[in-house]
């Protein structure tokens, strides 16, 4: 998807200005309300998860010439990148703005909002926004054991995930094999989560459940989906300070195709999986309040396993993915709500796949991959609360 110029900018002013506008009322009503603004700037060498394979393809065919999924078209040319190269530099502006309302004593709800807008520099056609509205209320009043509940809803309008063999083409040419077009999704994900202090300052559990949905363009009907999904955490703060925390997470994920099994003359390709992830992280944080720094630590290995029935599907049948992402970011708090951020990410999956399988055409999907980011940014808090909405989004939205 490409945003018209300065389409993420209007959004950001436009947020920004309801904050303003909306400060003076909720003060007067005695709410906390808070805002935050950043800019990052990303370095991604492996924007769309690339084989090695596919990268010597990429360097070998070019990109840049892909096509969209319009109807009516009668280009034949397999387009296999719509990519100009690997790897890109992306502007990454933000914006959330809170608050939390005193309208139930002692109990505050807290609402937020968050957009976030990626701007491709030499690949626009992987522009896209993200965007998530959120609202928590704790349901005692007591400052120990306190249970709080949260839900949320987050938006990604339209994603490009990369070029695939489209039936809906090639029934329409006809071609076999299919043409290639450009694949991109609309994604909406719900999610409600409870969070129950178990040991007063130190410990506590959060349990969340939700569904994702993906909605695809028509010529990739059939990986349509829906994806329930379940998580536990436990977080350890063992000085009871916020100095020192630790956190472990079990997620469940089950992806249910819904398009597959259409019944065109080609084989559909079935994405459903079930997937369970686990994953930890250490944080540590020192300093005098107001020019405090934080360091994290992050692990997640994914175990991914394509459930297709069809042994006709040749990249889908009795394959399973093992993924890993470890990530390590640092935030420095400068003076007057000023803030400083830098963070480092590593991604690879490893695809196998039954002995039948190999040596057949490769899968137009993501195999074997490793992708590396960095990033560094600058933001700036304020408001009378002590935070702005409910975080910051996702690097991208996974496959």
């Amino acid at each position: 998807m490409t945003v018209a110029g300065g389409g993420w900018a209007r959004g950001a002013l436009a947020a920004l200005l309801l904050g303003s506008a909306a400060a003076a009322p909720l003060s007067a009503a005695g709410a906390d309300w808070s805002a935050r603004l950043a800019f990052e700037e990303r370095y991604d060498d492996n924007i769309t998860q690339l084989s090695s394979r596919d990268l010597d393809d990429l360097a070998r065919l070019g990109g840049g010439t892909g096509l969209g999924c319009g109807s009516g078209s009668t280009d034949t040319t397999d387009h296999k990148f719509s990519i100009t190269g690997r790897d890109d530099f992306i502007a990454n502006p933000q914006v959330s703005a809170g608050a939390r309302t005193t309208w139930l004593d002692g109990r505050p709800t807290a609402i937020g909002f968050d957009l976030s807008a990626y701007q491709y520099a030499g690949n626009p056609i992987k522009n896209y926004q993200w965007y998530r509205l959120s609202i928590s209320q704790p349901l005692r009043r007591s400052k120990g054991h306190g249970t709080t509940l949260s839900a949320s809803f987050e938006l990604v309008p339209s994603f490009y995930l990369r070029n695939l063999r489209s039936d809906r083409t090639g029934e329409e040419l006809p071609l076999v094999p299919p043409p290639r077009r450009e694949a991109t999704y609309r994604k909406e994900a719900t999610q409600f989560r409870i969070d129950q202090e178990i040991l007063t300052g130190r410990l506590r559990f959060l349990g969340t459940l939700g569904v994702e949905e993906r909605n695809y363009n028509r010529c990739f009907d059939e990986r349509d989906s829906r994806m329930p999904y379940e998580q536990g955490d436990l977080v350890w703060d063992p000085l009871g300070d916020q100095r020192l925390r630790f956190r472990i997470s079990l997620r469940r994920e089950d992806l249910h195709a819904l398009g597959a099994g259409l019944g065109t003359i080609f084989t559909e390709d079935d994405v459903s999986s079930r997937r369970d992830i686990v994953a930890g992280d250490a944080r540590v944080r020192w300093g005098k309040k107001g020019r405090q720094k934080m360091l994290r630590l992050h692990y997640e290995t994914e175990a991914r396993d394509y459930t297709s029935a069809d042994p006709n599907d040749r990249f889908h049948f009795e394959r399973n993915d093992r993924r890993r992402y470890v990530t390590l970011a640092l935030q420095i708090d400068l003076s007057k709500g000023w803030f400083l951020t830098a963070e480092g990410e590593r991604d690879s999956n490893r695809s196998h796949f039954p002995p039948a399988a190999l040596g057949v055409t490769p899968a137009e999907d993501t195999t074997d991959y490793d992708e590396n980011l960095y990033q560094f940014g600058l933001g700036y808090v304020f408001g009378s609360g002590a935070s702005a909405g409910g975080g910051r989004a996702p690097v991208a939205p996974r496959d």
